[in-house]
């Protein structure tokens, strides 16, 4: 890996900064008080499953520029959660309140411990930023959570109705931060968008929070944003 003439480091931020603080996207830190009922009672499985098709509606609108058209958009989405799972009486409240939970609870998410640390030092050499698929509350949990200071640009996808994968995104944040794609190295816990980020021509770097003893790739692995620090 070559990094003579790295000027900005820009990272995902799902599995790479943060992750569900319940452990799954959409279940969030109510959801289940939310839920409750005497009358419902449901598999993991079975939850698992109506959240996957729920998604596949939701996967379909790329275009998201505000927190209320998110918030109308998990509306949606977890009334077709309940409906998939036979929830007894669904109604407006509980919709408003699962999406409510997703979409305005800064809690949602827990960051790594060595985030803040280690953008504290990385900013000291680097410009950075944040290329994510999300959608936009992400950007007010950064600025609720003290995070977003760290960074010189700031790239959610459905703002712009596109994905990593077409590179777009990839564009727009370095021509924000007035560097060349082979200045800066791209951070993704996903093997396929850092494929794209390579492409691009940025020099990726795969981050593995979990530790996996039998983990292979072509690009370079680190377990922990300090490892960066050593480059």
């Amino acid at each position: 890996m070559n990094i003579n003439g790295i000027k900005a480091i820009l990272f995902d931020s799902g599995r790479t900064l943060n992750v569900p603080r319940t452990g799954h996207w959409f279940i969030t830190p109510n959801f289940l008080n939310i839920i409750k009922n005497s009358q419902f009672h449901c598999t993991e499985e079975e939850m698992y499953e109506a959240m996957r098709k729920a998604y596949d509606h939701i996967n379909k609108i790329l275009l998201v520029e505000t927190e209320e058209h998110e918030f109308s958009m998990f509306k949606e989405f977890y009334e077709i959660v309940l409906k998939e799972l036979n929830y007894p009486n669904i109604n407006k409240e509980i919709i408003e309140l699962l999406a409510r939970d997703n979409v305005y609870n800064d809690e949602k998410f827990l960051f790594f411990d060595d985030v803040e640390p280690a953008l504290i030092n990385l900013k000291e050499k680097y410009l950075l930023g944040v290329v994510s698929d999300t959608w936009p509350s992400l950007e007010r949990v950064f600025i609720n959570k003290g995070l977003k200071q760290y960074f010189s640009t700031f790239i959610m996808s459905s703002i712009y109705g596109s994905y990593k994968a077409e590179k777009t995104l990839f564009k727009i944040a370095v021509e924000e931060l007035n560097v060349k794609p082979e200045e800066v190295i791209f951070v993704d816990d996903g093997e396929s968008n850092l494929i794209a980020a390579e492409e691009f021509g940025m020099v990726p770097i795969l981050i593995d929070r979990y530790n996996r003893k039998d983990l292979n790739s072509k690009y370079p692995i680190i377990r922990s944003l300090n490892e960066l620090l050593e480059l």
